[in-house]
């Protein structure tokens, strides 16, 4: 009897294991008929918290050799933001050289403190501090595709992303909201050079300065171990579809479990559909995100979002301990993405977004400990509870901005 058990044991697992590699197989052919780029031997370290990330970071700052190079939407003017351009400058007195591009407009305001002589100050310690896409007049014709992407690039050997910025909140939370949960990760592998190329066509269109790939992209990777990973990318009007392309993909060919942690849950008509097509076809989905947003008319437009989908058959939790800045998607356990793109129109019609996807069972396993440890501290969306969660003010004003939801 043991025997027959191991045997029919043995069969199941075969036939699972199959079963997950027809999945990755089919979503790895969609991926390479889009164009993405595929990189093998690339090595993923996830960093779970503010405090990871700025202190991996500022390690690898202090041991740059050549050069940083720097993408963020936001960055403030505030204590984490000066020590980390303090520490870029002494680096720069040792010689590397460093080129940082911050989105205009998402450090615009009273709040990110970004001034002219803030600006000015680091540039002449020879930081070189570029604005994408300033505002100008007549601003409409600037408000929408903004530089969402977050990446720091050290040497050619690694880079961080994921969807921290460069701001205290991101380390100790809001009042209003509590703490502040986000992923990032630092890829080493051949995949930087993807990164750096991005960097470098970005630079050239808003600086004119042309980084040879000669000198930029020479570094060695050794062809050992890692995992299969692909990049995505959004750049406006030339690869517009590419992220809804992989996120639908993705939802089609999931078999069994598909687990989704967002803080923006405001979908474009063909990511609703293929969730919908997921549900129907048996698909276990998950959805995690925190219960106050971080702003009102997101919130109240997510609220509807997950709500109906809670009441297709998704599992909606509501963190009620942290606001989940996250952008992760796990994939049947064998496939995982970490990256800057959020649930929302801007991100997946609008903005400048990048994502790393890894055919890795590690890392699903890293990100699925991570989905449940915030689960525990979650409670899920129902028809019962949908009043009690959210108010009726909030539930009305949710109704109100379904016109608006196509720029959100």
């Amino acid at each position: 009897m043991k025997l027959i058990a191991s045997i029919l044991l043995f069969v199941l697992c075969q036939g699972a294991y199959s079963t997950m590699k027809a999945q990755t197989s089919a979503i790895r052919e969609d991926f390479q008929r889009y164009g993405f780029p595929r990189y093998e031997h690339c090595h993923m370290d996830l960093l779970t918290s503010g405090k990871d990330k700025f202190r991996a970071l500022e390690e690898d700052i202090i041991k740059a050799k050549h050069y940083i190079h720097i993408e963020y939407y936001k960055w403030y003017n505030d204590s984490i933001g000066r020590h980390i351009l303090d520490l870029l400058a002494k680096q720069v007195e040792r010689g590397v050289q460093v080129r940082v591009m911050y989105d205009a407009f998402g450090c615009s305001g009273k709040a990110p403190g970004v001034t002219p002589e803030f600006l000015e100050y680091y540039r002449s310690k020879g930081i070189q501090l570029v604005g994408f896409d300033p505002m100008r007049f007549p601003y409409i014709n600037h408000a929408l595709h903004r530089l969402h992407r977050k990446m720091v690039i050290i040497d050619g050997r690694m880079v961080y992303t994921g969807g921290l910025n460069i701001a205290d909140y991101y380390l100790h939370g809001k009042p209003e909201i509590g703490l502040w949960a986000d992923m990032h990760a630092r890829l080493t592998g051949p995949i930087v050079s993807e990164y750096q190329s991005l960097f470098g066509k970005l630079w050239y269109s808003e600086t004119g300065e042309y980084l040879d790939s000669t000198a930029y992209c020479t570094f060695r990777h050794e062809a050992r171990g890692g995992h299969e990973a692909f990049v995505v990318d959004r750049e406006p009007g030339k690869k517009s579809a590419r992220i809804r392309q992989s996120y639908i993909s993705c939802l089609d060919h999931a078999q069994e479990r598909v687990r989704i942690i967002n803080p923006y849950v405001i979908l474009v008509n063909s990511v609703r559909k293929a969730l919908r097509r997921c549900i129907e076809r048996g698909v276990e989905v998950e959805i995690l995100l925190g219960h106050k947003g971080d702003n009102l008319i997101s919130e109240v437009s997510t609220a509807r979002e997950i709500y109906n989908l809670a009441r297709r058959g998704a599992k909606v939790w509501l963190c009620q301990e942290c606001f989940h800045h996250d952008k992760v998607l796990v994939v049947d356990d064998s496939l995982c993405s970490v990256g800057t793109a959020n649930l929302d129109a801007r991100s997946l019609s609008y903005d400048y977004e990048l994502n790393a996807f890894y055919f890795s069972t590690e890392h699903c396993a890293q990100l699925n400990e991570y989905f449940e440890k915030h689960k525990a501290k979650s409670i899920q969306l129902t028809q019962e509870n949908w009043t009690q969660m959210y108010p009726r003010s909030k539930r009305r004003l949710g109704w109100w901005t379904k016109g608006i939801r196509g720029i959100l």
